[in-house]
């Protein structure tokens, strides 16, 4: 996979990024990621913060880059792990990462692929998108879309046009005597500074869609690419810290690990049981919070205890 051919994909996924507020992020910092050179590690991190702190409102976006600008990096490191544990990605290679982020671009990177791909990224923009144009146009047409994402994008990027070329018509005073206006187009016309601005948003739109159709067309390249992330090989200092690893401790911490995801699972079996036998579902609203505060409570237990373990089995296996 050359680099001419993954480098228009991951421009358009920071496109996509920047479009809903994320910080500027280049293509050049996934490449420099991929062989885990270190000026790509704070950008990784940061975007990763962002990542799990999405909100679609650009003023909490904008709150969310603040926090991390003004948090110290150990704690931000801790909040990125706890939460990507709580959902999931366990791996030691990550959470072993020294919470100065000056090391590990390339673990980070992985880590991302990971998580855009879990949360679904991609679709939350796509849908956010196209509610946000169904708002705007209050179209029933919109409203009544049942396709999957892409069809819809085609069908609102058709819609979208003939939007614009009505609005810009009014705009020149080109409609016909007999032509009907709508309540919303009608205001415009007897506000034609609004016409603009209303038209400069919907061709942002348009180019939001155009992002997505070619992601939907190219994303395989970007993911081929990942895959090549995962085959770079290890680096000596990583390999001798892994091969003097206590191998007999670790698995004991596994054990350890799977028997308390065992109990939790079966504490959310009971949870949906209860949910699903009871009919009065409000008396037991007290008693389902409580449970899944204890879950949360003992997950956040095991991620610090993992935290603990990793750390120990590290300052083990440098030497003196």
């Amino acid at each position: 996979m050359s680099l001419e051919e993954v480098r228009p994909v991951i421009n358009c996924f920071c496109q996509i990024l920047s479009s809903y507020g994320f910080s500027m992020i280049t293509s050049e910092m996934f490449c420099l990621a991929k062989y885990d050179q270190s000026e790509a590690t704070v950008p990784l991190w940061k975007l990763m913060y962002e990542l799990i702190h999405f909100d679609s409102n650009p003023s909490s976006q904008e709150i969310t880059k603040d926090i991390f600008s003004q948090t110290q990096k150990d704690e931000i490191v801790n909040l990125i792990k706890s939460d990507l544990y709580k959902r999931g990605y366990t791996y030691d290679n990550f959470l072993s990462l020294d919470s100065n982020m000056q090391k590990g671009s390339r673990q980070l990177l992985v880590c991302l692929g990971w998580l855009i791909y879990h949360t679904k990224f991609i679709d939350k923009c796509i849908k956010l998108c196209l509610n946000s144009i169904s708002n705007k146009n209050k179209s029933d047409e919109l409203q009544n879309l049942k396709y999957n994402l892409i069809e819809q994008i085609t069908q609102v990027k058709r819609t979208n046009l003939k939007v614009r070329s009505r609005l810009r018509a009014i705009e020149q005073k080109k409609l016909q005597q007999n032509d009907r206006m709508s309540l919303f187009e009608l205001e415009l016309y007897q506000y034609p500074h609004l016409i603009s601005q209303y038209l400069n948003e919907l061709e942002k739109d348009d180019e939001k869609l155009n992002l997505f159709l070619y992601w939907n067309k190219h994303e395989n390249i970007f993911w081929k690419w990942m895959e090549s992330v995962l085959d770079q090989p290890t680096t000596i200092e990583n390999h001798d810290i892994l091969s003097n690893i206590d191998c007999q401790n670790l698995e004991a911490e596994k054990q350890k690990f799977n028997a308390a995801i065992d109990t939790l699972d079966s504490a959310l079996v009971q949870i949906q049981q209860l949910w699903i036998s009871n009919d009065h579902r409000s008396s037991i609203q007290d008693d389902v919070s409580s449970i899944i505060t204890s879950i949360d409570t003992e997950i956040s237990f095991l991620f610090n205890q993992l935290l603990n373990t990793n750390s120990s089995l590290k300052k083990m296996s440098l030497p003196e």
